[in-house]
């Protein structure tokens, strides 16, 4: 007779923290590989402090008390709801573990979600759970992750032979100023407001939540701003466009923000702007930089051959979960 193993999700807790270790190495190990992690994970009791401090919150499977899964999500860093990860050992009954993780997510959070949305990165192999996501009310947008590695020599080449077009009059590329800030934020809002950015950073849909969004790049607080390679459009000397760019990782750029108001699209000046950010990166950074990476939805074929004719390369997909407020 088969014997019936016993299931518990709880709250982490100090009590646990000795048998927790093994699981939470177990993700450690495959942050790279698994999770696309571009930083070290933290370390053990770094990572049990910040939960203990309230910084993250973990959710933990125990299996005949014996920690097989955990969750983690945030509730205070942004105006979303940031479900980070899923993680099991094993590979057996994997989504019936994720599924009893998630029903205790949502029974303890049933009152913030109805205020905020909840966001999930599903990468790796969570991406397995994508059908049972949507029953939880969730909805799925596919990312794609462009990469422009400045040790290959294709990519490198494919840039230098690229010959930018001229811009339309009245219209000049410039590096940052914090000047710009203002206007930039109205751009950024105007650029991102009705696209489905707004549906999972629900930020991009306010003034208030875009002021937060650049705030947050220019200082630093996503990665290491890059002001010199920073691309701004201008219309009549006006701020109508934006490229962003900073240092995620020791040695990885990124483009954390395109775009620009709907009025100036269609014209090539979004490629002009990239291609602005990404020649002044080459030029300060190829001996220190090994990539700058973008993400870019799917199904926005314009951008994945403005991507693609500048040299970068699609490097995985995964499907970006959602909850909107119900």
């Amino acid at each position: 007779m088969a014997e019936t193993l016993t299931y518990k999700v709880q709250k982490y807790t100090e009590d646990i923290k000795n048998i927790f270790k093994g699981v939470y190495n177990d993700f450690k190990n495959k942050a790279y590989s698994e999770y696309k992690f571009e930083l070290e994970p933290l370390e053990y009791e770094d990572f049990c402090l910040s939960v203990e401090q309230g910084l993250i919150n973990c959710l933990v499977l125990l299996e005949d008390e014996i920690p097989t899964a955990f969750m983690v999500y945030t509730t205070e860093i942004s105006e979303a709801v940031e479900l980070n990860m899923i993680h099991c050992i094993g590979e057996e009954n994997l989504n019936d573990k994720r599924k009893m993780l998630m029903d205790k997510f949502m029974e303890l959070n049933k009152e913030l979600i109805k205020e905020k949305v909840v966001t999930y990165p599903m990468l790796g192999a969570q991406e397995q759970f994508t059908p049972e996501i949507t029953k939880y009310g969730f909805k799925l947008v596919g990312l794609a992750v462009e990469r422009f590695e400045f040790s290959n020599i294709h990519s490198i080449q494919l840039f230098k032979n690229y010959t930018p077009k001229a811009l339309p009059e009245g219209y000049k590329i410039v590096e940052w100023d914090a000047k710009y800030c203002d206007e930039v934020i109205n751009v950024i809002n105007t650029a991102f407001k009705n696209t489905s950015d707004a549906l999972f950073d629900p930020r991009f849909a306010s003034k208030e939540g875009c002021t937060d969004i650049l705030n947050k790049i220019v200082t630093s607080v996503y990665g290491k701003f890059l002001p010199e390679c920073t691309s701004v459009l201008l219309f009549n000397k006006k701020p109508v466009g934006i490229c962003f760019t900073n240092i995620t990782a020791g040695r990885i750029a990124n483009i954390p923000l395109i775009g620009m108001g709907s009025e100036h699209c269609a014209k090539g000046l979004g490629e002009a702007m990239l291609q602005a950010s990404v020649a002044k990166m080459i030029s300060k950074y190829i001996n220190q930089l090994t990539e700058v990476n973008a993400s870019t939805e799917t199904d926005n074929y314009p951008a994945l051959k403005m991507y693609r004719r500048l040299g970068s390369k699609e490097d995985y997909y995964y499907p970006q979960a959602y909850r909107p407020i119900l």
